[in-house]
């Protein structure tokens, strides 16, 4: 294994049922295996801990080592070029690296893998590259306003249809004196959850197939440039210094109102204040017909095809996808799980869950951008200065050399 990693003396002999789609081990093998299970999500290393507990009391020779690095999808795109690939990690479907990934052979084809029969069909196929899967789907996020239903019931407010209403709704809250609007804009790939909403309600897939040229030109860019400049005064005064962490904090104490944000940062804030009284609306729409909700695979995971120990990593993400672990995951998160049968037991989301479910989502419009994991940290370099300096001409003409650069390359 990787040099940094502690050597196994051998693996596990791993029998494939011939009557179910679970993974026995050999229990009569006394050899050590150690796989390192890479993550970037700060909010799930809790539950996943939990899980690897569980997993090992039943594998006692499989040691997995959970190592969360937050932001940490460049990290491991700079590990997997260095040859220093973990043996298993999340990974997000349709995304230019995982494609690249998939096709330049760094990560193990998993199409012939009888837990894959476990996930929701059309959820899964997302992994799909040139016919073949490279990753396992185990949750799916949702993005919506998060509000404080006390705040709400004082200023006299209701949940908001529209865009225009929800500009309303925000300007009475401001003059009874709350603050309507939470911003982590220190933390640019949050401030983009925001600003990515706008993108996919604007431009189905269909937009992405071909790189945008015109976006200076294009009237819906402009319109997607004031409204994110709309709501800045409504956001609290120290936006520009308050990170992901810091606006969860503000809104699980009460000093904000309203948070855009996906169901994954719930885990922290319900951990902050337990008590509070908050609910989550869709992103409101130009047409309150509209309300699709953004969002795609959260909890995914694919492995490396350098492992050592490739029986043993499907072993354990077999053992993920089994209804058990996989309604713990869902439920502790807040994402709505992609195993078959299982359901999220959390008032908070059913709103969202009820229109993914019933087919009333986006994908995030990022997944389709050349460039992939580069072309979105431009994205946000660029969004944060236009979120400094206001000046639409120069975001949107910096946005289109962008997207030209990235198809170049």
């Amino acid at each position: 294994m990787k040099k940094w990693l502690l050597l196994s003396i051998g693996s596990l002999l791993l029998l494939a049922s011939c009557n179910s789609d679970e993974i026995s081990i050999d229990k009569s093998k006394q050899e050590k295996v150690v796989l390192e299970f890479f993550s970037p999500k700060v909010e799930t290393e809790k539950i996943f801990n939990q899980l690897i507990l569980e997993f090992e009391e039943k594998n006692p020779r499989i040691d997995v080592r959970q190592v969360v690095v937050p932001g940490g999808i460049t990290v491991l795109k700079t590990r997997i070029a260095r040859g220093e690939a973990p043996d298993l990690f999340i990974t997000y479907p349709i995304e230019q690296d995982y494609i690249t990934r998939a096709r330049k052979g760094y990560i193990l084809d998993l199409t012939e893998e009888p837990f894959l029969s476990r996930i929701e069909p059309t959820i899964q196929e997302r992994y799909l590259v040139d016919g073949r899967m490279y990753g396992a789907a185990l949750t799916q996020n949702a993005v919506g306003v998060l509000y404080n239903k006390d705040h709400f019931s004082e200023a006299g407010v209701a949940i908001p249809n529209t865009w225009s209403e929800w500009i309303e709704v925000m300007e009475q809250l401001k003059l009874e004196g709350y603050t309507p609007l939470l911003m982590p804009n220190k933390d640019l790939e949050q401030t983009s959850v925001f600003t990515l909403n706008l993108v996919a309600d604007q431009f189905p897939k269909a937009y992405w197939s071909n790189t945008p040229k015109s976006i200076v030109e294009d009237g819906r860019w402009r319109d997607i440039s004031k409204k994110i400049l709309s709501v800045l005064p409504y956001t609290q005064a120290s936006s520009f210094e308050d990170d992901y962490f810091k606006t969860n904090e503000q809104f699980a104490k009460g000093d904000g109102t309203m948070l855009v944000m996906g169901t994954w940062a719930l885990p922290m804030i319900e951990m902050i204040n337990p008590e509070l009284n908050y609910g989550i609306f869709p992103f409101p729409s130009d047409n309150s017909a509209d309300h699709n909700v953004l969002g795609g695979v959260d909890i995914g995971i694919s492995i490396s095809s350098d492992t050592d120990h490739p029986e043993e990593a499907k072993a354990f993400l077999s053992f993920l996808t089994e209804n058990q672990q996989a309604s713990k995951l869902s439920s502790y998160e807040g994402s709505i799980s992609t195993i078959k049968g299982v359901r999220v037991d959390r008032k908070e989301v059913e709103v969202l869950h009820n229109k993914i479910l019933s087919g009333q989502t986006v994908n995030w419009p990022n997944h389709y951008w050349n460039g992939g994991t580069e072309a979105e940290e431009d994205y946000r370099k660029h969004t944060l200065q236009f979120l400094i300096h206001k000046d639409i001409d120069t975001y949107l003409l910096d946005l289109e050399q962008m997207f030209q650069n990235y198809e170049l390359n």
